[in-house]
């Protein structure tokens, strides 16, 4: 089957919790759909892009803890004032290190619009930034396995073992404050390892025949695709 490969990695990436709001903020392990979803409405330049299919795997080598502190602001009139200015709120933030995402899509003008973005791509907060490694179409073979570690997917349709955690799979920016979109539990398989060999070159740090999960392997039996280039187990699904 003809797909198209995006290749992307970050220095760091950070996925919030969507129930965590203040004290410290954990990360979730691999990349939410929201946030798929974000990186092709930054690709695209369309927020309201949600009818696509993709595939994914995200990894990272490390995590580590940073702390944050939050200023607290308020409009009195023409003026604004600093109102935790004497006890700012502080806070640990979770961060994934050395990371790496495997995008797959079988839509080619959304793979094309990673060649040159709208807008910056982010893996997480503002100063989580992404590069863009390479976009190509390829042959994937079909696969009667999938690999889910590095990947999230909806419990309802794929009962597995692994992190069970309500969540949005897009957000709806129409008005001011943006709204949640088809919360469900989804399934999410921690995506950090380390690699087999320091890699030499794209090809060697987008392998997965070059990475070793620290966790266990997570197999199950679907209607997937496999990338014979990269060893990349391929489970195509919708956004929406």
């Amino acid at each position: 089957m003809k797909l198209y490969r995006v290749l992307i990695t970050a220095q760091t990436a950070s996925f919030r919790y969507p129930n965590f709001i203040s004290s410290n903020q954990l990360s979730i392990k691999a990349v939410p759909y929201s946030t798929i979803a974000g990186l092709v409405a930054s690709a695209t330049g369309n927020d309201t892009l949600i009818d696509f299919r993709f595939a994914y795997i995200f990894r990272y080598q490390s995590l580590y803890e940073d702390m944050e502190t939050t200023y607290r602001f308020k409009q009195e009139g023409k003026s604004v004032s600093n109102i935790n200015e004497k006890q700012p709120a502080q806070y640990k933030r979770e961060i994934l290190y050395d990371c790496y995402l495997t995008l797959y899509f079988d839509n080619q003008d959304i793979a094309d619009a990673f060649k040159s973005p709208v807008f910056q791509l982010l893996l997480g907060r503002s100063g989580d930034l992404a590069k863009i490694v390479e976009v190509q179409e390829i042959e994937a073979s079909q696969s009667s396995k999938a690999m889910l570690n590095g990947t999230i997917v909806p419990f309802n349709i794929y009962k597995s073992s692994g992190e069970i955690y309500a969540m949005p799979k897009y957000f709806d920016y129409t008005d001011i404050v943006r709204v949640p979109k088809e919360v469900q539990p989804f399934l999410i398989n921690d995506g950090i390892g380390n690699f087999v060999h320091e890699p030499r070159n794209i090809k060697e740090k987008f392998d997965m025949a070059n990475w070793k999960f620290k966790k266990l392997a997570n197999q199950i039996d679907a209607n997937a695709f496999f990338d014979e280039e990269l060893n990349t187990s391929i489970l195509m699904r919708e956004l929406c």
